[in-house]
C-alpha cells in the first residue's frame, strides 16, 4: 500500500511562488544597484535610479589607476584555480578509497574525517599560522594554497555518489586488467560529472571569496587577492563608492562565469537525484 503523494492547494502555490520572487529579488536587486553604480558618473552616486543617464568608465579607470587591481585579479585566479583543483584530487581520492574498500577502522577512520567539518576554522587558525611562519610561507601563495587543500565536506560528497555506483562493473574492470587507479579514471569519475561540478562552484566559491585568512597570511601587495584588494582601496578612497563598485562588479565575474558554464551539469545532477527519490 503506497501513500496517497502530498498536494497543496492554489493559495500555498501563489504563497510559494511569492516567496521565491522575493528571494530572487534580495539577490538581484543589490546585484543591479552595484553594476548600475560602477557605471555611473560622481554627480549620480547617490541618485535613486539603479541606472545612470549617462553611463560612463572612469571608475574603472580610477580603480585600475589608483591600484593594481589587476595583480590582485590575477593573485586570486591562480590560487583559487590551483587550490580547487588540488582539492578535488585529494578528494576523489579520498572518496574512492572509502567507497571501493573496506579495511580495518575504515568506518572510524571516515567518522573522523566527517568530524573535521565540526571543528571550527578560528579554532585551528593559530596553530596554523604557526607552523605557516615557521615554514617560511608567510607572505606566499602557498600560504593561501596548501593549509586548504583537505576538504572533508568534498570527501563526504564524492563518496555518497560514489556509494551508489555499481561495484560489479569496477569489478569487471579489475578482471580485464584495468588497476584501481584505471578504474577511477575511466570508468568512475566519467560518471561523477554532475557532482564534480556542483564541488566545483562551492570549493570555487568559497575560496574566491575568502578574506580573513589571506588577510593574515598576507601582506605586501604582491601576493595581495582581490578581497584585500577591495579593502585596500576603500581605505584609501572610502568616498569614492562608484570605482569600489567597479571592483566588486569585476570581482563578481569569475564565479558568475564558473556557475554559468556548469550549471548544465548542476541541474543535471538535481534531475538525477529526483529520478532516484
Amino acid at each position: 500500500m503506497t501513500s496517497a503523494p502530498i498536494t497543496f492547494g492554489r493559495p500555498w502555490r501563489v504563497a510559494f511562488h511569492i516567496i521565491c520572487l522575493a528571494l530572487c529579488l534580495s539577490v538581484l536587486v543589490p546585484m543591479a544597484l552595484v553594476v548600475g553604480t560602477a557605471f555611473k558618473p560622481a554627480n549620480e552616486i547617490y541618485d535613486l535610479s539603479p541606472w545612470p543617464s549617462q553611463p560612463t568608465l572612469s571608475n574603472f579607470g580610477r580603480l585600475f589607476g589608483e591600484t593594481e587591481f589587476l595583480l590582485y585579479m590575477w593573485n586570486s585566479l591562480a590560487t583559487t584555480f590551483l587550490r580547487v583543483v588540488a582539492q578535488l584530487a585529494i578528494a576523489i581520492l579520498a572518496a574512492y578509497a572509502f567507497a571501493r574498500w573496506h579495511f580495518t577502522g575504515s568506518t572510524f577512520v571516515f567518522a573522523l574525517t566527517l568530524g573535521a567539518m565540526m571543528i571550527p576554522h578560528q579554532l585551528v587558525m593559530i596553530p596554523i599560522y604557526i607552523m605557516i611562519a615557521d615554514l617560511g610561507w608567510f607572505d606566499t601563495w602557498a600560504a593561501l594554497i596548501i593549509p586548504n587543500l583537505a576538504m572533508p565536506f568534498a570527501v563526504f560528497l564524492l563518496r555518497q555518489h560514489m556509494m551508489s555506483f555499481p561495484k560489479e562493473l569496477l569489478d569487471a574492470a579489475e578482471m580485464d586488467g584495468a588497476g584501481p587507479l584505471t578504474a577511477l579514471w575511466r570508468i568512475m569519475l566519467p560518471n561523477l560529472g554532475p557532482a564534480l561540478a556542483a564541488l566545483t562552484i562551492v570549493l570555487s566559491i568559497d575560496c574566491w571569496n575568502e578574506y580573513f585568512w589571506p588577510m593574515l597570511v598576507i601582506d605586501s601587495p604582491g601576493a595581495r587577492t582581490v578581497q584585500l584588494g577591495i579593502r585596500e582601496f576603500l581605505e584609501e578612497n572610502f568616498e569614492d563608492f562608484g570605482a569600489l563598485m567597479a571592483g566588486v562588479t569585476i570581482a563578481s565575474l569569475p564565479v558568475l562565469l564558473v556557475f554559468f558554464i556548469l550549471q548544465r551539469r548542476i541541474m543535471e545532477t538535481f534531475v538525477a537525484s529526483g529520478l532516484k527519490g
